[in-house]
């Protein structure tokens, strides 16, 4: 079989010996009681789904003791080696005033030989993660999927290559007229062995072609349609039946549409793919329960599909901006789109999980360069360290009942922010993008209780929280996160006292 051959390649060929390079994860947000209806769970009880904040690679060696053979999906929207700069909005405020923030940079220093061996090692990894009859889906385009493709073949196996599939979708406001217009990505799908798990679901299904539904009659026998032909230069017709809604789908996937800012899903993230890609994939290739895995979760769509489809689920990223943006889209699950009926929202609540990060690494937020005015001579490092931002509250207590009242919020190093950002500030709350307290906080994990934020398409945002019953009398000590629009995550704490 032909290999592929590049730059350090030799250095990752024999990625076996993992184990002694697993790290601790440190839990920093548990949420198990958002609805103020459940008691704490216990661990031993029940899973509970993770968002991992951290570098993949060290993310699934710390992973490989514990989900050895476990996870039953695996699909990934990794860089795609572009050379370019991607970029996501914050929102600012009610009134939804943005700002273009860079997301992460796809420019490899190395050219495609850095590249290739920063994807390579990763999918070794992944192909222990992966359990007997697990699948992996690599989501791609035509910078690199040559590549990658003969770079799978020889982890995988020929033998376990089994679709190369063109996702298309109309191609926005391309300029170009030197070349034929670029409109499709590739998803490259292997699976650890012959025993892989895939689906024969109606769920999955392609629509019929526009001549196929204009042509369907009904009889007593059903919904048909007539399939033309000839014979000896005489016309003939067939009654054909069709029994789905639809037919099995074939490796051209042209009924997807891409993600737009006027769609409901839309979290203002570059490169976010549309829940109705993940959802065929996920129906194909696992059950209810099975384990799926996101190591490049981005905007959380892989998430937020296998929570909908009732898969266990578990996602990674390295940026502090898709961490938050994943725990608001799933906070705000109940009001997404229906997997199944599009047209009407999901409402349903969101199963246990927990933010988790690589011990030892603590959370700086996602504050850009680009956020400091030039001339600046400062380290964004010492802005946390040295500068926390100011937090006034207003504690509404009635005996054991409890409500917080944010009354005033402020960074002291305001005027090395840009000009750009804070003209846009209208009044306090419009620094605020998320908040959430821990009515008994242990100073260990962030147990959330309650939570208010802003999304693209909900921009209003409650400064008083619900009111919260302590169960018993005694001393308290009530913790606020906030997370700004900068990223910047402080807590502050406050002690209370319930006779």
């Amino acid at each position: 079989m032909p290999t592929l051959r590049w730059k350090d390649k030799e250095k990752y060929e024999h990625i076996s010996d993992i184990n002694h390079k697993a790290v601790s994860f440190q839990i920093n947000e548990d949420f198990y009681d958002i609805s103020l209806k459940t008691t704490s769970i216990d661990e031993d009880d029940i899973w509970k789904n993770m968002l991992i904040r951290g570098d993949n690679k060290m993310v699934m060696e710390s992973l490989i003791k514990s989900s050895l053979e476990k996870v039953d999906l695996i699909y990934i929207d990794p860089p795609f080696a572009t050379g370019g700069n991607f970029n996501y909005k914050i929102h600012i405020g009610e009134e939804g005033a943005k700002e273009v923030v860079e997301s992460y940079s796809d420019k490899w220093k190395g050219g495609i030989d850095s590249y290739l061996n920063f994807l390579y090692e990763r999918i070794l990894l992944m192909k222990h993660l992966l359990s007997e009859k697990g699948s992996i889906f690599l989501h791609l385009d035509w910078h690199i999927s040559h590549y990658v493709k003969i770079m799978l073949d020889e982890i995988f196996g020929e033998g376990n290559f089994r679709n190369e599939i063109i996702w298309v979708y109309p191609a926005a406001s391309a300029q170009t007229r030197s070349f034929f217009i670029r409109s499709f990505d590739v998803i490259l799908f292997y699976t650890k062995s012959d025993k892989y798990m895939f689906n024969d679901d109606p769920n999955i299904y392609m629509e019929y072609s526009d001549r196929v539904k204009n042509a369907l009659k009904e009889d007593e026998n059903g919904v048909f349609y007539y399939r033309g032909g000839s014979h000896n230069g005489k016309k003939l017709s067939q009654k054909v039946y069709v029994k789905q809604d639809g037919i099995f789908p074939r490796d051209f996937w042209h009924d997807i549409p891409y993600i737009r800012a006027n769609t409901a899903e839309y979290q203002g993230f570059s490169t976010q793919k549309p829940e109705r890609l993940l959802k065929r994939i996920i129906l194909a290739t696992t059950n209810k329960n099975d384990l799926v895995a996101d190591f490049f979760c981005g905007s959380g769509t892989t998430l937020a599909v296998a929570e909908k489809l009732g898969r266990r689920w578990i996602g990674c990223d390295s940026t502090n901006h898709a961490i938050h943006m994943g725990r608001k889209r799933l906070l705000n699950i109940n009001n997404s789109n229906d997997i199944f009926t599009w047209k009407k929202k999901y409402n349903q609540s969101l199963k246990p999980f927990k933010i988790l990060s690589l011990e030892g690494i603590h959370d700086k937020g996602f504050l850009p360069d680009k956020f400091i005015e030039k001339g600046e001579n400062i380290e964004l490092k010492n802005i946390f360290e040295t500068s926390k931002p100011k937090l006034s509250i207003e504690i509404h207590q009635n005996e054991q009942k409890i409500v917080i009242e944010l009354k005033d919020y402020s960074l002291p190093f305001m005027d090395q922010i840009s000009s750009k950002i804070r003209e846009k500030i209208k009044i306090f709350s419009d620094w605020i993008d998320y908040w959430a307290i821990d009515f008994s906080y242990s100073q260990n994990v962030f147990n959330v209780n309650w939570t208010s934020f802003r999304t693209p398409k909900m921009r209003k945002i409650e400064m008083r929280s619900k009111e919260h019953s302590h169960l018993k009398s005694g001393k308290y000590l009530i913790a606020i996160m906030i997370i700004d629009i900068l990223g910047i995550n402080t807590i502050h704490e406050f002690e209370i006292k319930v006779d």
